[in-house]
């Protein structure tokens, strides 16, 4: 299959046949049109080829309704979908439509003109919303690029900058103790309180300072930076962390750290907003590729509701870093059920 072609997934054998009859006697005439009248047999045809635009009925033998439009969505991302709905499935189309679908026609209701049309319009709507992504995508890894340059920055000059210089203070302070003798009882305690703020004020900063950059990253392996910051977060919060590798080769250090930053946003928004008693976090290293799972027991959220909201940086961001490593991403939550998270990446370099 290529651009000039159409997969069609349809298992009713009359509406096939009157679909390539309209399609041979429109200006599509001379697209190839690939049939499918099972979903596997269409994600088998996915896999080696990309049509142009795709037909899809949501009642096939082997699944039913959006189940149908996610599964081939996630198996062609860059085709777009039309959907094939009868009057009882209208109203799902039209969901679908909020979903990626790019159109739907009605079964009965539609003429070559108008069927040629709606796939002409359809690939050029995806092509549009695609050219759109990309660039969204592009800025959004500026962003992030730019906002991790500017942790370094930040964490330098904390650790070589203030800490040094409250450190100053302290050894200054500490060569009063010997005069402490000489202090009537309110001034030791002043003394003795300013002591304790100044090491709690230092200790704070650092932890500041690790958590912009933590040294781990540079000078740890990845699995032993990602259980460091499992116990961190596990003292801190009220969440059990379980942490599971089979990592042996360190990933380059783009990847690297593209992989330590999304497991601290996930970890971080699991303490702040998932109600969770448990999270595991599984990093499986393959031999082309590497995995990373991440499981909560929570109260999950609307995936299609969080995603749409303006208020919805931490995810965004996560998946302009996994599509930035050109990997792929699946969030498989909803209210109640707590939230699973599979990220995949190429082990090559970026880009």
């Amino acid at each position: 299959m290529s651009e000039n072609s159409i997969l069609l997934i349809e298992d009713n054998f009359d509406d096939r046949f009157l679909l390539k009859k309209f399609l041979s006697t429109s200006g599509l005439n001379n697209w190839k049109i690939k049939e499918a009248v099972k979903l596997a047999e269409a994600i088998e045809c996915l896999e080696k080829n990309t049509p142009g635009a795709i037909l899809l009925d949501l009642s096939l033998p082997d699944s039913y309704g959006e189940d149908s439009f996610y599964q081939v969505k996630r198996n062609a991302p860059k085709s777009p979908i039309i959907i094939l709905t009868g009057m009882a499935d209208l109203s799902m189309a039209k969901r679908l439509i909020q979903k990626g679908a790019q159109d739907y026609i009605v079964k009965g209701e539609y003429n070559p003109r108008l069927l040629e049309k709606s796939i002409e319009y359809a690939i050029e709507r995806h092509k549009l919303k695609f050219e759109n992504d990309r660039n969204r995508e592009k800025l959004l890894d500026s962003v992030l690029e730019a906002q991790d340059t500017e942790r370094v920055r930040i964490a330098k000059e904390l650790h070589d900058g203030v800490v040094q210089s409250l450190t100053v203070v302290s050894l200054s302070l500490g060569l009063l103790r010997s005069a402490i003798h000489k202090f009537d009882s309110r001034q030791r305690a002043q003394y003795e309180k300013c002591t304790e703020n100044l090491s709690v004020t230092i200790d704070e900063i650092r932890n500041i300072s690790h958590s912009l950059m933590p040294r781990s990253i540079a000078e740890m392996s990845l699995s032993e930076a990602i259980e460091g910051l499992m116990e961190d977060l596990e003292d801190s919060s009220e969440i059990t962390f379980e942490f599971i590798t089979n990592l042996d080769q360190e990933p380059e250090e783009s990847l690297k750290l593209t992989i330590f930053r999304i497991v601290q946003e996930l970890s971080t928004n699991a303490i702040k907003h998932s109600k969770a008693n448990n999270m595991m976090v599984q990093l499986i290293d393959y031999p082309d590729h590497i995995y990373l799972m991440t499981e909560d027991d929570g109260i999950g959220f609307d995936k299609s509701e969080i995603l749409e909201s303006k208020n919805c940086f931490g995810l965004h961001s996560i998946e302009s870093r996994v599509n930035s490593h050109g990997g792929l991403i699946e969030i498989d939550t909803r209210p109640g059920k707590g939230t699973n998270i599979f990220t995949s990446f190429y082990k090559g370099k970026k880009g």
